[in-house]
């Protein structure tokens, strides 16, 4: 049995603090947030995705603040749940995986528009 939590964010809340520690995993049930560095927006999630893995497999502080963008419901499981879960449906690692490609995609690509900026300035 796994112990999910359903929260609830308005637009503008912070879900994840960049530097605190993580103890959850998170899924966006409902809604839009974003990921921001030092306050730098640098990527989306959507619904669906999976959030706030790598911090808490690696156990190091969270590298970003999640904000909602609009009204989200998420589900939170703690990591050790998360952990177990993971190794009893490999199709939840393939998700992670997707989800964290999709987001260094977006980072990659705010990196090459910058660069891109900086170079006709």
């Amino acid at each position: 049995m796994h112990h999910y939590q359903s929260l609830a964010f308005s637009a503008g809340d912070i879900i994840i603090r960049e530097g605190d520690e993580a103890n959850l995993v998170y899924t966006l049930k409902q809604g839009h947030a974003a990921a921001y560095q030092d306050g730098i927006k640098v990527g989306e999630i959507l619904p669906g995705e999976i959030f706030g893995a790598l911090a808490a497999f690696c156990n190091t502080p969270r590298n970003a603040t999640v904000r909602a963008s609009t009204l989200c419901r998420v589900e939170a499981l703690g990591k050790e749940h998360f952990t177990d879960l993971a190794r009893e449906q490999p199709e939840l690692c393939v998700k992670l995986i997707q989800d964290m490609a999709r987001l260094i995609g977006d980072l990659n690509e705010s990196i090459r528009l910058l660069s891109h900026a900086e170079a006709t300035d």
